[in-house]
């Protein structure tokens, strides 16, 4: 396939997709086993349905509905619309946190030590602190009721309870890395099996980026930098980053139409 000059190589882009497809399938998964993990207990396919009909919610600039969404289409009236947040919460924060630490070490590879990587390490650890240190999470919940006059509640998150969760995040997360690197070689045959660690850390910056939707923008030029740093040259690197944001949108696509089936189905 050619598009502008651009060629594809079909059995790599082929093999892309449904590692995409399969990670964001098992992602489906990893939401049914989080509400498991707080007493939630639904079927697979109601789970899936949630997951995936709130799956654009991530455009909305605040992200708030990234953790609402599913939660309120998971519950209805039958279970806590607070803990399913909170549930919600949880795994997002904790599939932020391995996301940045999947993407460290070939970072530094790659990159070296420099500002960027430094910010990312601090951002990593930061991250760590404020997911499973009980101490920190009721110092900001004082500061929030002292400064704002506003009660926060932030779930707390221990290291034990987080294993099981963790290993369903990164089995998605595995899919992924190896959907972004064949989706690269299908587009510069050369790429190296590192280029599939772009992905993590892209997603990853652009979700804390808070007030652009979607991360649009900051995950392109994140991706592109590091895989200018990998050894693809920058006009395809650039082309690469632009072109996977419609490439991530087909897995979302097929996540909500797959949802779609099940949610008729009402299983």
């Amino acid at each position: 396939m050619q598009i502008n000059n651009l060629k594809f190589n079909y059995s790599y882009l082929i093999i892309s997709i449904l590692f995409l497809w399969s990670g964001f399938s098992f992602s489906a998964i990893s939401w049914w086993n989080v509400l498991r993990k707080h007493n939630i207990y639904i079927s697979k396919s109601k789970a899936i349905a949630s997951h995936g009909l709130a799956v654009f919610a991530k455009y909305i600039p605040g992200k708030i509905w990234v953790i609402l969404g599913r939660a309120s289409k998971a519950v209805g009236n039958k279970h806590s619309l607070k803990t399913a947040s909170y549930a919600s919460l949880k795994e997002q924060l904790l599939y932020v946190w391995l996301g940045l630490l999947l993407s460290a070490v070939p970072l530094i590879i790659f990159h070296g030590i420099d500002e960027f990587t430094i910010g990312v390490t601090v951002l990593f650890l930061g991250l760590t602190i404020f997911n499973f240190s009980d101490k920190v999470r009721k110092i900001l919940i004082y500061l929030m009721k002292r400064f704002l006059k506003k009660e926060l509640e932030l779930p707390q998150i221990t290291f034990k309870e987080s294993l099981n969760i963790l290993i369903y995040i990164l089995i998605y997360w595995t899919f992924w890395i190896f959907a972004f690197y064949f989706f690269a070689k299908s587009i510069y045959p050369e790429a190296e099996l590192s280029a599939g660690f772009i992905f993590p850390l892209g997603v990853t910056l652009g979700l804390l980026a808070i007030i652009v939707p979607g991360g649009i923008g900051v995950r392109e030029g994140i991706m592109t930098g590091f895989m200018v740093l990998t050894g693809i040259p920058l006009e395809i690197a650039t082309t690469i980053s632009v072109i996977s944001r419609l490439w991530f949108i087909s897995g979302e696509v097929f996540i909500f139409f797959f949802s779609m089936y099940f949610n008729r189905k009402k299983l």
